[in-house]
């Protein structure tokens, strides 16, 4: 009878240490960042000489009751015909986000966004901003999140005065999983000026990947930008078609 009892007790005992183990219970209390690290580079020579690179990042931490999320891009070109060399391409951006949930689909949010841009002649344009999301699904093939709020932003244009307007913020969020090894995402904002209905600025940010390993992957990315109301000289939209490799952790 008590060898019985005993045998009985140690594997009760097992069975709950296995369950609240120590690792387990530091990944709950403790989770990790999650993200993405590339960058690529083109180099042409011959009649024309011709320098580009791209670099980006992102991560997400995500809690129970928080997310937070973290952005940097940056792509430079240059190009020289037997001189010096010509700047095509300058630009640089980072972000930040994190959100507050109320319960499992609904969050409020603050905001923040750097830019500088060479060739839009955009010295420097930051916003801050807070707002209401919704999470329609958040699955590891599909998630969707729908977002609406107000933003400060402050714009300087070369040979132009610094401009600081209210407006709206707009956007969404969606990432799916296309097939075991590849992914689709798309992040777009729009900022409509309470202030003036022509200053409207736009920005999309699509993505496939493909994961080449567990950590390797390789991708490619179309930004497009619209403002309506650019610098003088500078074009409203604004396309960028970047391909680059990186690590997933």
């Amino acid at each position: 009878m008590l060898s019985t009892f005993l045998l009985a007790l140690s594997l009760s005992g097992a069975e709950l240490q296995t369950l609240t183990s120590p690792v387990d219970q530091v990944s709950e209390e403790h989770p990790e960042w999650e993200g993405t690290l590339g960058a690529g580079v083109s180099l042409s020579s011959g009649n024309t000489g011709r320098r580009s690179a791209n670099a980006l990042m992102d991560a997400e931490l995500r809690e129970e009751e928080r997310r937070y999320t973290l952005g940097f891009d940056w792509q430079y070109a240059d190009e020289s015909d037997g001189g010096p060399s010509e700047l095509l391409e300058r630009r640089a951006g980072v972000n930040g986000k994190v959100d507050f949930f109320l319960d499992d689909r609904s969050y409020l949010l603050m905001t923040s966004d750097i830019e500088t841009d060479d060739k839009a002649q955009l010295d420097l344009r930051y916003s801050a901003g807070v707002g209401y999301g919704y999470q329609v699904v958040e699955d590891e093939d599909w998630s969707l999140s729908f977002e609406a709020g107000l933003s400060h932003v402050n714009e300087e244009f070369t040979g132009a005065a610094e401009e600081s307007f209210v407006s709206g913020r707009f956007g969404y969020a969606m990432k799916r999983v296309l097939w075991s090894d590849w992914v689709f995402t798309q992040d777009a904002e729009i900022f409509p000026s309470f202030e003036e209905s022509s200053d409207i600025y736009v920005e999309v940010d699509s993505r496939i990947r493909c994961d080449f390993s567990e950590n390797l992957y390789g991708q490619l990315q179309w930004l497009f930008d619209w403002d309506n109301t650019p610098a003088a000289g500078s074009e409203r939209a604004d396309h960028r078609l970047l391909f680059s490799v990186g690590y997933s952790f």
